[in-house]
């Protein structure tokens, strides 16, 4: 029985997490042959605030740049 688990942010709205759960099943399926009814997919959300990247927070505001870095001297 596979079981997925996928961590990320927060959706925008549901569909984004039955569209996720729907593709992941169907590439388990297609890659493993796995009954579709033996197949879990688990997703769970963190607040960026509680997620960080090279040691910067997901909430910070230049988050997208300081999160690229390679050294604290950046």
């Amino acid at each position: 029985m596979p079981f997925v688990h996928i961590t990320t942010w927060p959706a925008k709205n549901e569909s984004e997490i039955t569209g996720l759960q729907e593709d992941i099943t169907l590439a388990v399926h297609k890659n493993t042959g796995a009954p579709l009814d033996k197949i879990s997919v688990v997703i769970t959300e963190i607040e960026p605030s509680r997620w960080a990247d090279a040691g910067v927070p997901g909430n910070h505001k230049e988050f997208p740049v300081k999160s690229r870095r390679k050294s604290y001297e950046e």
